[in-house]
């Protein structure tokens, strides 16, 4: 039997390490394109926005103990509830497409000298397959491991980039005019789905007093963690961020150490990409967990080769037109982030409001 329940602590790290993991491969590139010197803001804007979202949902497991399933058929009917959640299998998988993409990009550009075929991808997805099957149980312990992980890399990668960089770049501050920086906002709002996340995780926790504010602050010092890096980020290339790919890969290459002993910035950058991967996955198994749902089955196996197979069709057919991943990320799943992760607490809000007035008439 897979089990889903979570740990507050669990869920906080994955708040705050796989928030900030996923966000560390092209964003800070993308953010530099669109707002220059000014790219944190937008960053720090979309996570605040982000960070509202996963508090409405945390209040929320104050007042009920049921999933989000369980309001929603409560209040409109399991048919509906399983339609919904069917539409959030969809999201979920397509929301791992970006990411994914991405770091086939970065390991192929960090890892080797030369352009590899695409089969050296493969192996992901048989650990995306693997790891897709597991309910988030699995997810929360893979979350604790990756923290000191998290933590001992990203924390070196980002002492090694500032003691190299030029904050004078950052200079002066918000000279963009506010369509750029609302441009940059809405550029990179699609990668803030852990509204959505939280949505999953809804009655799969204990609550207790105060757990809305730890959930939401652990969300927030993610996005934090990524706007200190793409401010080091373009302190460090000034004008030239917009053409280097993979921030967190490059941020440290300055390293006056470096030119004595080597490249030893990339064992942080391997062991980085571990919570990267299970930040990818988790995607996946949250889409494995809406099928059950859906369809009342606990074929989570099953589920999660589909979920893969489709993921690798799409692999195939987008091999080599990352730009275009880019573009329909920004716009198509911007729209659907904007419903899913948040326009849906509110539905969840109203599904209680609508289940609580249905007991008291009865």
């Amino acid at each position: 039997m897979i089990k889903n329940n979570l740990s507050v602590r669990q869920i906080c790290i994955i708040m705050c390490v796989f928030n900030a993991a996923i966000k560390l491969m092209l964003y800070p590139t993308t953010m530099a394109a669109a707002c220059g010197n000014a790219l944190w803001v937008p960053v720090l804007a979309d996570t605040a926005v982000q960070t509202v979202s996963v508090w409405a949902v945390c209040y929320l497991s104050s007042k009920t103990d049921k999933t989000f399933f369980g309001l929603l058929s409560g209040a409109f009917g399991k048919v509906i509830a399983r339609i919904i959640f069917t539409a959030f299998a969809i999201y979920f998988a397509l929301s791992a497409v970006v990411p994914m993409t991405e770091q086939q990009a970065m390991v192929h550009e960090v890892f080797y000298d030369t352009i590899p075929s695409l089969l050296v991808f493969v192996p992901f997805f048989f650990f995306a397959i693997y790891a897709g099957s597991k309910g988030f149980t699995n997810a929360g312990r893979t979350a604790e491991v990756c923290l000191p992980i998290f933590v001992v890399t990203a924390a070196t990668l980002v002492i090694m980039g500032s003691l190299e960089c030029d904050f004078s770049a950052l200079l002066p501050f918000l000279t963009q005019p506010a369509s750029t920086l609302f441009s940059g906002c809405a550029r990179g709002f699609f990668r803030f789905n852990e509204g959505a996340l939280m949505l999953m995780f809804l009655g799969h926790f204990k609550y207790k007093k105060g757990d809305a504010a730890k959930i939401s602050l652990s969300c927030a010092a993610g996005g934090l963690i990524v706007a200190l890096v793409c401010a080091i980020f373009y302190a460090v290339y000034s004008d030239l961020a917009v053409v280097q790919y993979f921030a967190i890969t490059k941020i440290s290459i300055f390293f006056s150490a470096i030119s004595l002993i080597g490249r030893t910035d990339l064992l942080a950058v391997y062991a980085l990409d571990i919570a990267m991967l299970f930040a990818i996955v988790l995607n996946i198994q949250a889409a494995t967990y809406c099928l059950t749902k859906a369809f009342g089955r606990q074929w989570h196996p099953a589920f999660s080769l589909g979920i893969n197979a489709l993921l690798i069709v799409l692999t195939v057919v987008l091999n080599n037109k990352f730009a275009l991943v880019q573009a329909l990320g920004s716009s198509y799943m911007g729209i659907a982030t904007a419903v899913f992760a948040f326009l849906m607490p509110v539905l969840a809000w109203a599904a209680w409001a609508i289940g609580g007035k249905r007991r008291e008439k009865n």
